[in-house]
């Protein structure tokens, strides 16, 4: 079994799913600590890019073409390589995605002003990925119910 076998459309598309919708429930909760939008931008941010890459599956790419530049964690990139097979984002969306390739503040302490994009401009982002990605990676896998919906 290959990478390519092991690594599906669906599985990163429902890997995607489980990373949004934990984000949202995250977001929910009342947390006394110093930072607490910063786990869920993180986890908003990875479910963006897992879209994207299941998207990209569906429609051809490689595991390893994935792994590597000019994609790996680059969501502008993903982004760009997917629009190519008919993905649509409208420009406050796109720039959200573009965003997330160079901002590691959520991730590793950064001190500093930076630009802080609200979580549920996150969620309305993945709601569209989610949207338009889940039929294609569940036609690749020869699946013909509709896809988990997105709540």
């Amino acid at each position: 079994m290959t990478e390519d076998d092991r690594t599906t459309s669906v599985g990163l598309f429902h890997y995607a799913h489980t990373y949004a919708s934990s984000a949202r429930e995250l977001a929910k909760l009342d947390l006394e600590v110093s930072h607490p939008d910063s786990p869920v931008r993180f986890l908003y941010s990875h479910a963006i890019e897992l879209y994207l890459k299941a998207y990209l599956r569906a429609h051809g790419v490689t595991v390893k073409e994935l792994r590597y530049k000019p994609y790996g964690h680059d969501t502008k990139a993903l982004l760009k390589k997917a629009e190519e097979f008919g993905l649509s984002m409208n420009v406050v969306q796109g720039e959200l995605i573009e965003h997330i390739t160079n901002d590691t503040g959520d991730r590793y302490i950064v001190t500093g002003v930076r630009t802080i994009i609200p979580a549920e401009a996150f969620d309305d982002v993945c709601k569209s990925l989610h949207k338009q990605t889940g039929p294609d990676t569940y036609k690749d896998q020869g699946l013909t119910r509709s896809p988990i919906s997105y709540k």
